[in-house]
């Protein structure tokens, strides 16, 4: 009979309690090759899957005290739910949840640039400004403003003299060229696609890859961790200091904005309102507040590998909503942001955002960000 290969994987907090947050980890051996992997309790009971992506597994670990140690058992899964599901059709990807429509990334080469719409959570929560993708009567006239916030999206206002933030008069396109991957899982779905950024002429300008990796969680919170890279494919560019761009950038449902519903705006710094906030460095902000009778928000978390962290924030009362690493003058700072990428080279951004049930408190959007900036250390050995 052949013996059951068995590993031990062990994660160590450090002196802070932390949320239940992916943890990353590297196996040696014979199940380095395994796709998925059972993650048991010393007693033996199911605490769930790690799944591999590329070198390493991925594992929803679970709340876990300062300080604490905590081991499991890896063993090969034979069988296991495929929880986040992605599905191609028409130039749209669809993203489910345990069965639940969370997002579409909606790609269709005519438009001026990719998004994510729509954006679900709970018991059909839309956390996302639906207009221009939709006329939604519950948001009103008023707030089809700016053509150009479709969403949950990436863009930025001045690349070289190419504006890529509109999508009005002369602007430039952000052109899909490739899909690289789409992936299935019990613990994760992601995709990759590539996207030329191109002049009004239709030339060049930058190469912009994007990964969403979208987990399953026990929560009806949805978390997703994206990594934007450019790549000086053609010359140099230059990002030059603007507000209007955000490589993260999100328009908020109406009804949880500060101008025209109930919402409330906070950052890492304990700040509040547009005032405080917009154009301030920030770990993280998040945007919360009441939709159907429910607490609800979106919180943007800034890696510390980023460049200029922590973040400026082009936050508005109105809605709209983007990290912005270039943007220093534009946000009252005596140094101009521009940034020089020479040809050959690549830049890469990485965030995580939390659609959540709950206020900023509630969410416990600092513990969030600690279990992204730091989360526990995680060793595999022999059983």
């Amino acid at each position: 009979m052949q013996a059951i290969l068995m590993l031990l994987l062990t994660l160590k907090v450090g002196p802070e309690a932390l949320p239940s947050a992916p943890v990353r980890f590297v196996v040696d051996g014979p199940l380095a090759a395994c796709s998925v992997l059972e993650v048991r309790s010393q007693d033996g009971n199911l605490v769930g899957y790690a799944q591999r992506d590329g070198k390493e597994f991925v594992f929803i670990a679970p709340a876990l005290e300062a300080s604490q140690e905590a081991t499991y058992t890896l063993t090969e899964a034979k069988d296991y739910p495929v929880r986040v599901l992605l599905s191609m059709v028409d130039h749209k990807i669809d993203v489910r949840v345990d069965g639940a429509l969370f997002t579409s990334y909606n790609y269709q080469p005519d438009q001026p640039k990719p998004y994510l719409y729509p954006v679900i959570i709970g018991d059909g929560l839309h956390l996302t400004r639906a207009y221009p993708m939709e006329n939604v009567e519950t948001e009103g006239e008023k707030v089809r403003d700016h053509v150009h916030h479709t969403s949950w999206w990436v863009a930025y206002g001045e690349v070289n003299e190419s504006n890529f933030w509109m999508a009005q008069g002369d602007h430039g396109q952000q052109k899909p060229r490739e899909i690289l991957e789409v992936v299935s899982g019990p613990v994760f779905g992601k995709f990759r696609a590539v996207n030329d950024w191109n002049r009004p002429d239709g030339v060049r300008e930058i190469q912009e890859e994007r990964e969403y990796i979208f987990y399953a969680q026990e929560s009806s919170d949805r978390l997703t961790d994206m990594r934007v890279t450019f790549s000086a494919v053609d010359h140099d560019i230059v990002f030059h200091d603007t507000k209007e761009g955000g490589i993260c950038s999100l328009r908020m449902n109406p009804l949880i904005d500060e101008e025209h519903g109930n919402g409330r705006m906070a950052n890492s710094e304990g700040k509040a309102t547009e005032a405080e906030c917009w154009g301030k460095p920030a770990s993280w902000c998040d945007y919360s507040g009441n939709l159907n009778g429910q607490n609800v928000g979106i919180a943007v978390l800034d890696h510390p590998a980023n460049l200029r962290h922590p973040s400026r924030w082009h936050i508005r009362a109105y809605g709209l909503y983007t990290a912005n690493p270039f943007g220093l003058k534009a946000f009252g700072e005596q140094e101009s942001g521009d940034y020089s990428l020479p040809k050959g080279q690549d830049l890469n951004f990485n965030y995580r955002v939390l659609m959540h049930l709950g206020n900023t408190e509630e969410a416990r959007i600092g513990s969030q960000y600690r279990a992204y900036a730091t989360p526990p250390s995680a060793a595999v050995k022999v059983k």
